[in-house]
């Protein structure tokens, strides 16, 4: 007979780490082909900001990379922002339209993040509409859902509930955030004073985006111990 604490499918920690492993992987992946097929330039994309992170999956392998990659890694980010919702909830988080919100918004981040990458490489300019339109709301609705569960762990925190995370764990989500409202506000003057700002805009989205992504890395390590059986 199967013990009471089994489970069946992925703990909740496996399905956080892939949602940072996903992305991560795909996107590098993407650009280690493109790279190599001479479609993107070779370099240290974090530094030099050569291309952007959409080039490398508009044509050739990385198109069927990106695609394969970030579509399930999109799908598995609305089971993650539902199992988040629970794990406040199990914390001692109160329902009601704070953790709603939480949960839609990570919700609608992925929804525009899946209209981001099937419109990826397509040509014409209503598909660069929509690829645009896309990227921007999924990586505004996703910041946002990161900065709520950040706010409800640190309410938990000063109401004396139990913290259901080390506390370091807290304060680097903290750090994550913060640093991302500053690449945002940084790229404005960037956008608008910068001649060559190209590479500028590019190393800081690809700077943006893993920091994003490390945010689900977090969240895992502090559901392992979670998921581990008493």
């Amino acid at each position: 007979m199967a013990s009471p604490t089994h489970r069946s499918g992925p703990t909740p920690a496996t399905i956080a780490l892939l949602c940072f492993l996903g992305p991560v992987l795909t996107v590098h992946a993407s650009y280690a082909v493109s790279a190599a097929a001479g479609i993107v330039p070779a370099c240290m994309p974090y530094l030099e900001g050569c291309t952007s992170i959409s080039a490398t999956g508009r044509h050739g392998l990385g198109y069927v990379l990106f695609k394969a990659g970030m579509l399930p890694s999109a799908l598995l980010l609305i089971v993650y922002w539902r199992l988040c919702r629970d794990w406040l909830l199990g914390a001692g988080d109160r329902a009601g339209p704070g953790l709603r919100s939480l949960l839609w918004l990570g919700i609608a981040g992925a929804l525009f993040m899946i209209l981001y990458t099937v419109f990826l490489g397509h040509k014409g300019e209503v598909y660069n509409l929509l690829r645009r339109f896309g990227v921007s709301l999924n990586l505004g609705f996703t910041y946002l859902a990161q900065l709520l569960v950040v706010w409800r762990l640190r309410r938990l925190r000063d109401k004396g509930g139990r913290l259901p995370c080390p506390a370091w764990i807290l304060r680097a989500k903290t750090w994550l955030v913060t640093v991302l409202l500053l690449l945002g506000l940084g790229s404005i003057p960037v956008s608008n004073f910068i001649a060559d700002k190209d590479p500028v805009e590019n190393a800081i989205e690809w700077a943006f985006c893993l920091l994003m992504s490390s945010f689900y890395l977090l969240t895992a390590l502090a559901w392992r111990r979670r998921d581990q059986p008493p």
